[in-house]
């Protein structure tokens, strides 16, 4: 496909892609949606639309003509859903553009990273100095409801942990492009240096979630290097215990954050059945027993809670499920549940026939690392279709799949 941009204005936009996608919630809905467009534009001028054949994002459309034809028209909100439902194709879309266009070549990979890592570092100094100082570089203070709990650079979101705990894995396939840190040895003291600052600085932000998602990611990561570096596992299994005691003597350091990151966590966990996310948890599995086999609507959930009469019941409760599953199922219904993650089966198949047929089995890990924090069933914390998060995940299917044979096809 010939380029209607000079090739130094696509480098350009890469450099400034984890500016846009990060700092500004809106900006980064119109740059998903900048990117979808122009590849269909760019798809049309060559007449290639070989892409739209890739199983993945057929069951993309599957899922999106559910939305249109199926769901939307049983909705509660039906003219509301149809609205929402049309938005989505943008994100497989993106994720498409990201894999057959922007990020298709090593070159242009690395040109992201290496702005990504800028991005990262900046984010994570000015968390370390908001902790230390009580205010950012730009004078915003602690979070005011939460004292315990950090906004960086994200004003009055307390935030960044969520955006480090899931964008730093990204970092971790530095090792492909950079030659000095190729070695089995300098790569994986490479990664556990990236862990080990990850966690401690996510530690600080008092984001649970984002700590969960980050140790989980963690233990995926480190199968990975278990399997592709069998000779130096003891430095693995090392860098493991580094990476447990940091997080223990953490504890100490932090004695302010342990309650809420420690001893809260546990408490909440081992008394999960009365717990403010069991509260949200019941609230949406009702939502979703009113309509089992459709739900209530796409983007329906709080005015489905809300008229069932859970609204002030609990902190959150209503505001939205906290649970990528229930999220799904209350909205979309059974059909919607497994279309949806038809998708992204799809997807992991994809890269698990192509990197066990290499034995390259740290980029697997690495790979199924980003779906894994991304669309686990577990998973709690921010809605799957916020703007913020919708990012990130479909950013994630565009690497992944761009690092997969499956999407070699040429523009």
């Amino acid at each position: 496909m010939v380029n209607p941009f000079p090739t130094k204005f696509n480098f350009l936009f890469l450099i400034f892609l984890p500016i846009l996608l990060i700092f500004f919630r809106g900006i980064a809905d119109l740059t998903v949606l900048f990117i979808g467009l122009f590849f269909l534009f760019k798809s049309y001028k060559s007449s290639n639309w070989q892409w739209v054949k890739q199983k993945w994002f057929v069951f993309s459309l599957i899922f999106w003509f559910y939305l249109l034809l199926i769901n939307s028209p049983l909705s509660i909100n039906s003219s509301e859903s149809t609205l929402y439902s049309l938005a989505f194709i943008r994100w497989p879309l993106f994720a498409m553009a990201i894999s057959m266009w922007l990020m298709n070549n090593n070159l242009s990979q690395k040109y992201f990273l290496m702005s990504l890592a800028a991005t990262l570092l900046f984010i994570m100094l000015d968390v370390w100095w908001q902790y230390i100082f009580n205010y950012d570089f730009f004078g915003n203070p602690r979070y005011s409801l939460t004292p315990e709990r950090l906004t960086g650079p994200f004003r009055d979101n307390p935030m960044p942990g969520i955006f480090m705990a899931r964008y730093l894995f990204l970092l971790l396939y530095l090792g492909y492009f950079i030659k000095y840190i190729q070695t089995p040895i300098k790569n994986t003291i490479f990664i556990f240096l990236i862990l080990l600052l990850g966690i401690l600085s996510i530690y600080i932000t008092g984001e649970r979630m984002a700590l969960i998602i980050f140790i989980s990611g963690i233990i995926f990561v480190s199968i990975g290097l278990f399997f592709q570096y069998k000779e130096i596992r003891k430095y693995i299994f090392f860098g493991l215990f580094l990476i447990i005691s940091f997080l223990a003597l953490a504890q100490q350091a932090f004695p302010e954050l342990n309650n809420r990151m420690i001893t809260d966590l546990l408490y909440k966990l081992s008394n999960f059945s009365s717990s403010d996310y069991m509260q949200v948890f019941n609230s949406a599995y009702a939502v979703w027993i009113e309509n089992p086999i459709f739900g209530a609507g796409f983007h329906q959930y709080r005015e489905a809670c809300i008229e069932l009469g859970f609204w002030g019941s609990g902190g959150g409760v209503c505001m939205h499920p906290h649970n990528i599953s229930l999220e799904l199922l209350s909205e979309t219904g059974i059909i919607g549940f497994m279309l949806y993650y038809l998708i992204i089966i799809s997807i992991a198949f994809t890269l698990v026939k192509d990197f066990i047929h290499k034995k390259n089995w740290l980029l697997l890990f690495l790979s199924l690392n980003l779906l894994f924090i991304s669309f686990f069933p577990l998973i709690g914390g921010m809605s799957l279709f916020n703007n913020w998060i919708g990012a990130i995940v479909w950013l994630f299917v565009g690497w992944v799949l761009a690092k997969s044979k499956d999407t070699k096809l040429t523009f």
